[in-house]
């Protein structure tokens, strides 16, 4: 369900610190950010540390660590979420491979269930 969108095609963009690249939610409804999880990102088969991530969205910068405790924010479906990464600085229009995984939570569903959104994107660096 939806998880071929998960990554946003051509939002990979290079930043003199690293670089940006858009991600969708992999739900076909808005869903608060406490139950949304970014279990991995990868570019060019090298894993990116999540504890160097930072999750933009609503005009607001977090690490994802302080996702987990925001019930009072919702990601909606029609939004973009930016995934920020420092320390891994990417050429402008080089192309690479990026595979991200996204899971969410949805609070009204039982049983805790779980919904993973898994995708790999051959993207070109703005």
């Amino acid at each position: 369900m939806m998880f071929d969108k998960v990554i946003d095609p051509g939002t990979l963009v290079s930043t003199p610190e690293g670089f940006t690249i858009g991600i969708r939610i992999p739900w076909y409804r808005a869903l608060p950010l406490s139950t949304i999880e970014v279990n991995l990102l990868k570019v060019d088969g090298q894993e990116i540390p999540l504890e160097t991530l930072f999750f933009n969205l609503n005009g607001k910068r977090r690490t994802l660590v302080e996702l987990e405790t925001i019930v009072d924010e919702t990601w909606f479906i029609t939004d973009t979420a930016v995934l920020e990464v420092m320390g891994y600085p990417l050429e402008p229009s080089s192309e690479h491979e990026v595979e991200a995984v996204v899971a969410v939570r949805p609070p009204y569903l039982k049983g805790g269930m779980r919904r993973v959104g898994h995708i790999t994107r051959i993207m070109k660096a703005n």
